[in-house]
């Protein structure tokens, strides 16, 4: 059964399904403003060692990690239709022994140009599924009024002494129109 989370709550990955060796990271949303523009999302995972640094950022520009232990699915550019619109693999039991953290981030694409923001998106979410089963285990809804925020922190996967937690954060990021305002945060 899945576990709907709050802002920083933590949930071990290993706890909610028994051999757990990958996940699938989902992002949804739906444009809230009709005659507009798309807003399009664009998910990212920031992969940092144990010392919270980044050292790989994989988003729609670069869709794979070394060795593939992250992917990235594909770009969605409209948040049409229901349920996730992209997606990230995790494959827990390739990612090197020192990393430490993945975050979960969104930005919108271009955000500054279009004088878009996550105020014009809803139903805004991140949850977790075991990616053999396909069994959703933990879901963040993304519930907070982010008008005016280019970029938002969704999520955390933090490397745990049973394997890995999730940590939904929902820290908003005022200027995000490009990725590399968010990987800054872990340089």
């Amino acid at each position: 059964m899945a576990v709907n989370l709050r802002k920083g709550e933590r949930v071990s990955l290993s706890s909610r399904s028994s051999k757990v060796n990958g996940i699938i990271v989902g992002l949804g949303w739906d444009s809230a403003q009709m005659g507009s523009a798309a807003v399009d999302c664009d998910a990212s995972a920031i992969l940092c060692g144990l010392n919270r640094k980044a050292y790989d950022v994989i988003y729609f520009g670069k869709a794979r990690s070394q060795n593939d232990a992250v992917v990235y699915t594909g770009d969605s550019r409209t948040g049409d239709g229901s349920g996730e619109d992209e997606q990230i693999y995790i494959n827990f039991t390739k990612l090197p022994p020192t990393a430490g953290l993945i975050v979960v981030a969104v930005n919108i694409y271009d955000a500054k140009a279009k004088r878009q923001h996550f105020g014009m998106i809803n139903n805004a979410f991140v949850q977790v599924r075991n990616w053999k089963t396909g069994e959703q285990m933990c879901r963040f809804n993304l519930t907070d009024n982010y008008s005016g925020m280019t970029g938002i922190i969704a999520a955390e996967i933090v490397r745990s002494a049973d394997g890995w937690d999730f940590v939904p954060m929902g820290q908003p990021i005022p200027e995000a129109s490009r990725l590399q305002s968010i990987v800054k945060l872990y340089q």
